[in-house]
């Protein structure tokens, strides 16, 4: 994971995220600063200037459609909306629950915690 944000930090490569998924992310941030943990992974998160993807009506349906192909969640939905826009993009995840869209979409699964 950390060559993948030294990627993004030098600019070799640029990164988006679905709305609906940086939500996510950041009131998990969230929880864990107010659970004690270091204020500094929420200005790193913010430093990495991530291009943010609305989600407007027609994306939305797109990923109730997908929701509905590959019986994934609805957020979970939206990354693959989102990485099916472009040959180039690649969704990163430790999530296997993206699995079943795997044949539609590039994925590259990040090793899980032990």
């Amino acid at each position: 994971m950390q060559a993948i944000l030294d990627e993004f930090k030098s600019g070799i490569s640029r990164s988006i995220i679905p709305a609906i998924q940086w939500g996510e992310v950041v009131g998990t941030l969230a929880k864990r600063v107010r659970a004690g943990a270091d204020i500094s992974a929420m200005t790193e998160l913010r430093n990495l200037q991530l291009n943010i993807i609305p989600a407007d009506a027609d994306r939305a349906e797109r990923a109730a459609a997908l929701k509905a192909a590959f019986r994934l969640s609805y957020m979970d939905a939206f990354a693959v909306e989102l990485a099916q826009t472009s040959p180039n993009h690649i969704l990163i995840t430790a999530d296997f629950d993206f699995k079943p869209a795997e044949s539609h979409i590039r994925i590259e699964f990040l090793p899980t915690k032990t």
